[in-house]
């Protein structure tokens, strides 16, 4: 019934761009997002000793929409003192270009760094050092210029320190490591993981599959890092069938027509074509949606999604990438468990040991005495 609708009845009678508008800006939780979430928000409120969060998984799988309710979260949780001191920033983020010519510029990405925390003057920041003179005295060491990279990165995690952030957010991070060899992998994730260290600033990264290359460059960056796989839904899993089955008939709820369409019924057509991807899924609906509209229908029809369905040779490179990337996960699981039941001590500890004829079983003797009587 349209009582019972979850937008306001006026919506209706918007223009489409209007509704269009009010279907992007909707979200549902999910269980996987959710599960992630819950990981990465007690070791942010509550870090330990992880400074750095990978998070990987398929394009559409919904990284960035994950990054954008952790930043709320985290807010919302520091609001209180956010009010008390205006010059805090709790959380920020940054979107990681893709490097120009296959290098990646660490200057460019101090400087979109400094930009996302609304700093001031970032042309005209300087490094200064203590001269090598008798007098000792601190003395501009390089002038400013735009493509300093020490003045600039010491401006950065000033203003991390000064800030008092909690977080920082890196999207599409797997460019930070673009053409990386092996040294030069090392170098990277060794610069990632210092400058988090410094400024005590827990740094979450997101991005695809090839961020499993970054945690086991040396056993440093393993200790202060930590993999987190947001997966997809399958089919064949009754429980990831029932949740999409869920995401769906929310979403259908929230579709601006005078008529709910009915989505449920065609949810293994969905989860198939949406490579059980939640984010796939939500712009297919936005897609659908503007056919829709554009048709005066009173209602969603599954011709409209049929109409705006990636094509097979999109689904078809996707659905690769995705299952090179779980595999390659698979793989790294298992030599982790073949390791772990290598190591010396975890052979089983219920064999007897080998004892020569009286020797006693270890073991501890009664002391004292029964009772004052005996």
């Amino acid at each position: 019934m349209t009582d019972q609708r979850p937008f306001p009845l006026e919506l209706l009678k918007q223009a489409s761009s209007e509704k269009l508008t009010y279907f992007k800006g909707i979200t549902v939780p999910h269980k996987n997002l959710k599960e992630v979430l819950n990981v990465l928000k007690t070791n942010i409120l509550e870090p330990a000793d992880t400074s750095l969060f990978l998070i990987f998984g398929s394009t559409g799988v919904g990284k960035t929409t994950l990054r954008l309710r952790l930043e709320k979260i985290i807010l919302e949780e520091f609001l209180e003192d956010l009010r008390q001191n205006p010059g805090l920033i709790a959380v920020s983020s940054v979107e990681v270009n893709s490097p120009a010519q296959g290098k990646f510029n660490q200057s460019d990405y101090y400087i979109r760094v400094l930009e996302s925390l609304n700093e001031v003057l970032i042309n005209y920041k300087v490094n200064y050092e203590i001269s090598d003179d008798h007098c000792g005295e601190l003395k501009l060491f390089h002038q400013a210029k735009w493509n300093n990279a020490a003045a600039l990165r010491r401006s950065m995690e000033k203003a991390f320190t000064n800030r008092q952030l909690k977080a920082f957010m890196v999207d599409e991070a797997q460019h930070l490591f673009a053409m990386a060899g092996g040294h030069q992998l090392l170098n990277q994730m060794n610069w990632i993981k210092s400058i988090a260290n410094l400024t005590k600033t827990v740094h979450v990264l997101f991005g695809t599959y090839e961020l499993l290359n970054c945690s086991t460059v040396n056993g440093q960056v393993g200790r202060r890092s930590q993999d987190i796989h947001l997966t997809r839904y399958h089919k064949e899993f009754t429980q990831d069938f029932a949740e999409y089955s869920r995401v769906i008939q929310t979403f259908q709820r929230h579709f601006p027509f005078p008529k709910e369409p009915q989505l449920e019924n065609h949810c293994e057509y969905f989860i198939d074509y949406s490579l059980g991807c939640i984010g796939i899924l939500k712009n297919w609906f936005v897609r659908a949606l503007r056919i829709a509209l554009e048709e005066d229908a009173n209602t969603l029809r599954l011709q409209h999604l049929k109409k705006a369905e990636l094509s097979f040779a999109r689904r078809k490179q996707i659905c690769q990438e995705a299952e090179s990337g779980e595999k390659r996960l698979e793989e790294l699981v298992t030599d982790d468990k073949e390791f772990y039941n290598s190591l010396p001590n975890q052979k089983k500890s219920t064999q007897s040991r080998n004892r020569r004829v009286g020797e006693r079983k270890p073991q501890r003797d009664p002391v004292g005495i029964d009772s004052y009587e005996n």
